[in-house]
């Protein structure tokens, strides 16, 4: 795999592009609105993740500070792709610092509403009732199957990304919030 340049930046390619996008497509509604994305392509990348499919466009051009964080991460790493533990490092534990960065250019996203969560699953029926570190929440969109109660998730916005180990969740819940 070859490295990536976004806009004067080498991004480092991204290995699972599946779980890339499951914790950043909750951050494409901030893109569509903002006009850096179209609602068509956030659904099409939506679709592609929810059904297993190929996913051949190329995301580091939309999610950009991400997949830049994520390039940051692996080279410190000494890694020369973004693989799982570099996408969930970024997500689950360093996520906060893009988001207070951004903000100082981007008012409109909140430190608080935009953080990865780990939740418990308190319900699991057609929608989804979770326990977070800032409420219940009742979610239904979910790149997540087979939820059962008790399951510890990472809840990015209103999108389960994935379910989580108990080790990690306990670890999240030590973030102030």
């Amino acid at each position: 795999m070859a490295m990536k340049i976004v806009k004067g930046f080498e991004t480092f390619p991204i290995r699972n592009k599946e779980l890339f996008l499951r914790y950043a497509i909750p951050c494409g509604k901030v893109l569509v609105k903002r006009g850096e994305l179209r609602q068509e392509m956030l659904d099409k990348l939506d679709r592609s993740v929810k059904e297993g499919r190929e996913i051949d466009f190329p995301i580091e051009s939309v999610f950009k500070v991400a997949s830049r964080m994520c390039t940051i991460i692996a080279r410190e790493e000494g890694k020369s792709e973004i693989d799982d533990d570099v996408i969930r490092r970024y997500f689950l534990f360093e996520h906060e610092k893009a988001i207070k960065w951004r903000s100082m250019f981007y008012p409109d996203v909140k430190l608080r509403d935009c953080l990865v969560y780990p939740a418990r699953v308190m319900d699991a029926r057609d929608m989804i009732r979770l326990s977070t570190p800032i409420g219940q929440k009742l979610v239904a969109n979910t790149f997540e199957n087979d939820l059962r109660r008790r399951d510890w998730v990472s809840l990015h916005y209103d999108h389960i990304s994935e379910k989580l180990d108990e080790t990690t969740a306990r670890k999240m819940m030590k973030r102030r919030v």
